[in-house]
């Protein structure tokens, strides 16, 4: 019997439909989309997961991990009736480097062009997958012909010297290899692995922003990152074990309560701004333990303990920052998302701390999202599937693609004989 209800679109290269797994210390998410042929996203299916075998970007658990990204996609499945075969993984650690470089190209005169271009960019690629490093990404964000800076495309330029400046990310080898063989064994194939406060700049952050330059800051659960974006590129990123569920376990020990308590405290409750009239107001919650015995917590004592702790996280990224060298680049402008960013009196919180004005980024231009991931927590997923159809001028997407074009005829036929066997 045809399983025509569970057709599955992902096995053909000019499919609508675009599946991206985000996969997080805290939860693991799965987002499915169908594309128009003006590329509008539309999503069809969604799920997420708490995330359990994973602690801050490093496998401890590759069972308890495979499991959660099972039941992750099985949810998304579920809600789409369609099964995918082919994801979009995005990825964050703190083994995760960026590099910039600069090179030079000597051309003696002649016109530049795309085998100008490609000699480099290989050499590039040959030189740092090394060291254990595996490259994710090569953004090219200026080039210059005879030391004049700003150029935006050199094709077509005569000159003697061309110049290009790169920002390469790169990963622990052996941490990918570990990710990419928990997704296999779900029964999953990998587009590619993208590093998430890329792709969450790419998607969130305007395209002024990118150009004049901006700090994006992602407030996590376990981990938190600062990036910054300059000329349209990605300058830096630090990814940092700090993050909202430190301020769980802060209410848990100091209140007695259950993590699930106070997680629930922090969200609904969770708060900065001291001078608001019900400060001296009470929560009722349950103790920790099975008598059912309650406490009341005063709002103004919760933020003593919530205080002190997102303090430390933001002044640790104001530190990197600084460290950076690009603190003046970014001038006035910070962008803020992630779970944490929810908390009421964050932005002026962190803008007194940073010295900058601050925004509030959310997913944006994705319809028919479910009402409950329409908040920053779910920023890094949504910009996934946005980041996946834009032009993103990655130059490692490309040699990954050219070395792999070889093997095209094998793989369709493959996923031609892979889809009778799944649909009939």
């Amino acid at each position: 019997m045809a399983k025509s209800r569970w057709f599955n679109y992902s096995y053909f290269s000019k499919s609508p439909i675009v599946a991206v797994l985000d996969i997080g210390s805290s939860k693991i998410c799965c987002l499915i989309a169908e594309l128009d042929k003006y590329k509008n996203i539309s999503i069809v299916g969604a799920g997420f997961q708490e995330s359990k075998g994973l602690v801050s970007g490093v496998i401890t658990d590759m069972s308890e991990l495979e499991k959660s990204i099972r039941n992750c996609v099985a949810s998304a499945e579920k809600m789409a009736s369609l099964r995918v075969k082919k994801v979009i993984i995005g990825f964050s650690s703190v083994n995760i480097n960026i590099e910039n470089i600069n090179i030079e190209v000597d051309l003696k005169g002649a016109v530049v062009s795309q085998g100008d271009l490609n000699k480099a960019y290989n050499f590039l690629s040959n030189k740092h997958n090394a060291d254990n490093r595996t490259i994710l990404h090569i953004i090219p964000f200026q080039y210059s012909i005879d030391g004049n800076k700003g150029v935006k495309s050199p094709l077509g330029m005569f000159g003697d010297k061309l110049g290009i400046d790169i920002s390469i990310i790169n990963a622990d080898s052996n941490t990918l290899k570990n990710l990419e063989n928990v997704v296999k064994n779900s029964d999953l194939e990998i587009e590619r692995v993208v590093y998430t406060p890329y792709a969450t700049g790419i998607s969130l952050l305007s395209e002024e922003e990118k150009e004049l330059g901006v700090a994006l800051i992602d407030l996590g659960a376990t981990l938190s990152s600062v990036s910054i974006f300059y000329n349209g590129g990605i300058l830096y990123s630090k990814v940092i074990p700090l993050g909202g569920n430190m301020v769980t376990n802060d209410i848990s020990r100091i209140f007695s309560l259950s993590l699930s308590n106070s997680e629930r405290i922090k969200i609904i409750n969770g708060q900065l701004i001291e001078e608001l009239e019900n400060s001296l107001s009470t929560i009722e919650v349950n103790a920790l333990g099975g008598d059912n015995e309650s406490i009341e917590i005063t709002r103004r004592d919760l933020i003593s303990v919530i205080k002190p702790r997102i303090s430390e996280i933001v002044h640790s990224i104001n530190e990197y920052i600084i460290e950076s060298s690009y603190n003046n680049i970014i001038a006035n402008r910070v962008v803020i998302t992630g779970g944490v960013s929810q908390m009421d009196g964050i932005l002026d919180f962190s803008s007194n701390i940073l010295e900058k004005k601050a925004r509030l980024a959310k997913p944006q231009n994705i319809k028919a999202l479910p009402e409950n991931m329409k908040s920053p927590s779910f920023s890094t997923v949504c910009s996934l599937i946005n980041f996946s159809i834009v032009d993103y001028h990655d130059i490692n997407m490309n040699l990954l693609n050219k070395n792999h074009n070889s093997d095209n005829y094998y793989v369709y036929f493959k996923k031609i004989k892979n889809w009778f066997v799944e649909n009939f």
